[in-house]
């Protein structure tokens, strides 16, 4: 059992913010502009971008982004106030939602145009609720009572839609099982599990090998594993010393938020960007990959991060990062030079 699935079971997300150790990490100080990454993957860093008066839009912790067909970057937050926050690019907020959620965490979307819809998880109510652009509920996936198994319970992570429809729902603080629902929300198969994840966090699909895989994070065990979309494991990608988040299908490159690298305890982190051969290119926040096999020496800068939790990229090949238990930090920019 990790560390983070540990947090939440001795408190609930309002009271983690009093705990000791959150208030007594001493946030990393960095100049502004300062460019950090490595290789054709370098940014300038702006930790102003998406700031907003905490007084009024408060929020104890960011989860997950993505850009949606509005031109949007909506964001997943725990607060009293809203469950998603949707900024355009200028970093000035367009609109807030409230659907309260215990934990509002993963966040992905489905379909295209004014048909595209978002699928957001709420790890420790163990919802998935499926929203119009509007932020307005249209439906919610259940998951058989009969498939969670005695003591446990569903705390699902993340979700991914295929091209026909079906659902795919990481239960990574749960079962670690994979529950995918067809188009219609109806249940057709479960795999994975304890034998093969510790911390199924994010899942993905991966089209980019002319049929459609599943990439899924162990985070715990600081890999990813490809599936075919039927349930059945191929192969796994080893990241010893990163605690990778969800995966970010993005061109030929794929994407990670680093949680972790050294502590829990103290501010870390940074991002990961693989190449097709999923070979790490880039580290920004952290040292230059040396090493493809391991990456226990890479060393975090001290200055950009404060947990990474998801990293979203936008069409200007620039990235937008919300961050978990970061002194209740706003998203930040990263600007592509």
């Amino acid at each position: 059992m990790t560390k983070r699935r540990q947090f939440f079971q001795l408190a609930s997300a309002a009271a983690l913010s009093a705990l000791p150790w959150s208030r007594g990490r001493t946030a990393p100080t960095q100049e502004d502009g300062m460019i950090i990454g490595h290789g054709d993957f370098r940014f300038k860093v702006d930790k102003n971008w998406g700031n907003l008066d905490p007084r009024k839009q408060g929020l104890q912790h960011c989860h997950e982004m993505v850009l949606d067909s509005r031109g949007r970057l909506v964001c997943s937050v725990v607060s009293d106030k809203f469950s998603l926050i949707a900024y355009n690019k200028d970093g000035k907020v367009l609109n807030t939602f409230q659907h309260r959620l215990l934990e509002p965490h993963g966040l992905s979307t489905s379909g295209e145009g004014r048909a595209q819809t978002f699928w957001l998880t709420d790890a420790a109510g163990g919802r998935v609720v499926n929203l119009d652009l509007d932020g307005r509920i249209i439906r919610e996936l259940q998951v058989p009572p009969d498939q969670i198994p005695a003591g446990e319970a569903f705390k699902p992570t993340e979700t991914a839609v295929a091209r026909n429809g079906d659902i795919y729902v990481a239960d990574g603080y749960g079962t670690n099982k994979i529950f995918q629902f067809d188009g219609k929300g109806q249940l057709k198969n479960v795999f994975g599990g304890k034998r093969y994840f510790n911390c199924c966090h994010g899942i993905a699909i991966d089209g980019r090998n002319g049929r459609e895989e599943l990439l899924i994070t162990s985070r715990a065990d600081q890999e990813f594993q490809r599936w075919t979309t039927d349930g059945k494991y191929l192969s796994t990608r080893k990241l010893p010393g990163l605690q990778i988040c969800r995966p970010v299908v993005y061109g030929d490159f794929t994407l990670f938020a680093v949680l972790v690298t050294k502590s829990w305890w103290s501010y870390d982190g940074m991002l990961a960007v693989l190449d097709r051969n999923f070979d790490v290119v880039s580290l920004p926040g952290g040292s230059a990959p040396t090493n493809q096999q391991h990456f226990e020496d890479v060393v975090y800068d001290n200055q950009t991060f404060m947990n990474p939790h998801d990293v979203c990229p936008d069409a200007d090949g620039n990235f937008y990062v919300p961050q978990w238990y970061s002194g209740k930090t706003y998203p930040i920019r990263l600007r592509r030079v």
